[in-house]
């Protein structure tokens, strides 16, 4: 071999070297990137499972090791991996961590409705609803188990408050018991909130709904103590475009047939519920459930001045003092601050979560 030719492998070598250590520090650059931007050093808990576990939101998990709080990484928003769709709704989930503990689980493989429908009759004989939505496309849809489907990625909630009361520690803890099982059934892992922070969580919300859970109310009274006949009052009703349940309660229903105020008799002590007369009615609404307490409240008090109209009534409170102009006032500042705080607690008057939370 000539001496231009070894010169020129010599060369050669020395530029593929310089090529492979170029693309080496490339390398290490851009994983050094990716590990400071994704928290670097941990394996995938999905693909690794040497490194698949079942950690616990918002406390400390079984080894001693801190977990970060629920909701930094759940929760940031209501919305936490994707808008969602619920029934009848478009881009708004049934699910917010406003109100629910909510379980997140990731799976290798699928994970079908038959093996989410016994697990989610489980969840069901818990104290307060569950609700569960799985990944499609990008959109959170609600579960039904009922059609052949599959996921990936699932949540469950459990709703903390309702009408009754806040949810148990207990009731929590079986919850993520209860996910861990299942995680543990279908190869996934998942995400759940600490069952003391949940707890917590569930006694403020209770705490905050007792405070704005009123209900706005006008009476009409027979004057000079006359009574009303309620096939009289059925009658009106209908005539109002009100429908009339089993028990004869007359009822205004929005375009969605969600309740915006209701009629009953407003009784003195004494007369018996299955008296065919009334002396007096009550029109009342439920502030925390309407979506428009001031259209509401409006439509209310015109359907009562047309009872009083035609029966021959006239509007009081609760005390059976006539309703003046100033009372009328001071129920419409109600309403708003009514709103006013759910609004900004998160939880809108009228919206989904607001009509489970009032139940």
């Amino acid at each position: 071999m000539s001496d231009l030719q070894l010169a020129l492998l010599a060369i050669g070598a020395v530029i593929i070297a310089g090529v492979l250590a170029y693309n080496a520090m490339a390398e290490r650059k851009v994983r050094r990137e990716a590990e400071k931007a994704f928290g670097g050093g941990q394996g995938d808990a999905l693909l690794d499972p040497a490194t698949r576990r079942e950690p616990t939101m918002g406390g400390l998990g079984e080894g001693g090791g801190a977990v970060a709080p629920y909701d930094e990484v759940i929760a940031a928003t209501d919305e936490p991996l994707g808008r969602s769709v619920g029934p009848g709704e478009t881009g708004e989930s049934a699910i917010t961590d406003r109100i629910d503990t909510v379980a997140l689980v990731l799976a290798d493989d699928p994970v079908t409705s038959e093996q989410v429908a016994p697990f989610f009759a489980r969840l069901a004989t818990l104290e307060k609803p569950v609700l569960a939505e799985g990944m499609v496309g990008e959109l959170w849809t609600p579960v039904d188990v009922t059609e052949k489907r599959s996921w990936r990625e699932l949540r469950f909630a459990l709703q903390l408050a309702d009408r009754n009361g806040p949810v148990s520690e207990g009731a929590i803890a079986r919850f993520n018991d209860d996910v861990a099982a299942f995680c543990a059934e279908v190869g996934a892992v998942s995400q759940r909130e600490a069952p003391a922070l949940a707890a917590a969580r569930a006694k403020e919300l209770d705490a905050f709904s007792a405070e704005v859970d009123i209900e706005v109310a006008v009476n009409v009274v027979g004057r000079h103590g006359a009574t009303f006949a309620l096939s009289r009052i059925a009658a009106l009703g209908l005539e109002l475009g009100l429908a009339v349940d089993d028990e004869g309660m007359l009822a205004a229903h929005d375009p969605g047939d969600e309740t915006i105020f209701s009629v009953r008799r407003f009784e003195r002590a004494g007369i018996a519920p299955e008296a065919s007369y009334a002396t007096g009615l009550t029109f009342a609404m439920d502030v925390p459930t309407s979506a428009d307490a001031p259209a509401a409240f409006a439509s209310m008090l015109r359907s009562a001045e047309i009872f009083c109209e035609k029966l021959s009534g006239e509007l009081v409170d609760d005390n059976r003092k006539p309703l003046t102009p100033a009372g009328i006032g001071m129920i419409k500042r109600s309403l708003e601050q009514v709103f006013q705080r759910m609004e900004a607690h998160g939880i809108p008057a009228g919206t989904p979560a607001a009509r489970r939370l009032f139940s």
